[in-house]
């Protein structure tokens, strides 16, 4: 380790399955100026990581410790933050973000160009205007029983826990909001942010971690907060509460999914983005887009 800033990239993977998708994003991945650094749910007991490091020839694998993540708890964040604590000690040029559902779009040399002529941006995206007034209600009372919800909240009892929980709170008048001077901010939690400020967000994570307990799908918050609250607001690559997922580099597409799944129909829109890396993917839905991709990027990366 040096304090002197490397020109390596540091990915950072959740995972929670093995899958074709996973097989080839690491293997697209697979640099001599990257490393990867993965956590994998606690849940997961059939994931073989020796295999999974198989698949990297060249990268440095670090698997960090695992915490059972669940759906909109700071689980998710913590898991984050385990990769990142990891990381920082190497001061990278970049981390990415990324889940085990996505894939880059680009070259390693494309996107290592672009981020060496975007130096010093943080690559952070913001929902509307409206969708951070909206945010303030997942802050403002406690949210008691998010992890036993889960997303589906198909479960009657823990619906009307919940519902009873903000009643009462509501009665009683409370609003987190008072005792805290931070302003809340939200986004995708993928995000390819500097080494200055992830160096700041390992340091000061403490700070925000007691805010974020009990906080709905608080990772869609943490980043955007933090960096609104710091000096590193000015460094944003596109500022602004546009929804507009080229602040994060990433092709997201939620008008036609939850985001909608990519399929072979979809390559060249792909690879004609500006965007670095898009998700999602999945193998059981269209695995020819997977491979379309991975051949494709495969060739660009070992050209001479």
């Amino acid at each position: 380790m040096s304090d002197r800033m490397s020109d390596k990239h540091a990915y950072l993977i959740m995972i929670h399955e093995n899958t074709l998708v996973l097989k080839r994003l690491l293997m697209l991945l697979d640099n001599d100026d990257n490393d990867i650094y993965i956590h994998v749910d606690r849940r997961a007991k059939k994931i073989d990581l020796n295999e999974i490091r198989s698949w990297v020839k060249t990268s440095k694998v670090t698997f960090t410790r695992r915490y059972r993540v669940n759906w909109g708890t700071d689980s998710i964040t913590k898991a984050e933050m385990s990769m990142l604590k990891e990381a920082v000690p190497y001061n990278y040029r970049y981390y990415h973000l990324l889940s085990g559902a996505d894939l880059p779009i680009k070259s390693q040399d494309e996107i290592h160009d672009f981020f060496d002529r975007n130096d010093g941006k943080e690559f952070i995206h913001f929902g509307t205007e409206a969708y951070q007034r909206d945010t303030i209600c997942r802050y403002n009372v406690y949210h008691f029983f998010t992890k036993q919800l889960g997303r589906k909240r198909d479960k009657k009892l823990w619906c009307d826990a919940e519902t009873y929980s903000l009643a009462i709170q509501r009665r009683l008048h409370i609003d987190r909001t008072k005792k805290c001077k931070m302003t809340f901010y939200a986004g995708a939690n993928w995000v390819s942010i500097t080494n200055n400020f992830a160096q700041f967000a390992v340091k000061e994570y403490k700070k925000y971690r007691k805010h974020f307990r009990f906080v709905q799908i608080s990772d869609e918050l943490i980043w955007q907060t933090m960096v609104m609250n710091s000096p590193y607001k000015d460094k944003l690559f596109l500022p602004g509460f546009r929804n507009d997922y080229s602040a994060c580099m990433r092709y997201i597409d939620w008008n036609r999914g939850n985001p909608y799944v990519f399929r072979i129909e979809d390559y060249d829109m792909l690879m004609k983005s500006d965007c670095m890396f898009a998700r999602k993917f999945d193998g059981k839905v269209d695995k020819d887009i997977i491979e379309k991709i991975y051949l494709t990027l495969k060739d660009k990366n070992h050209e001479i």
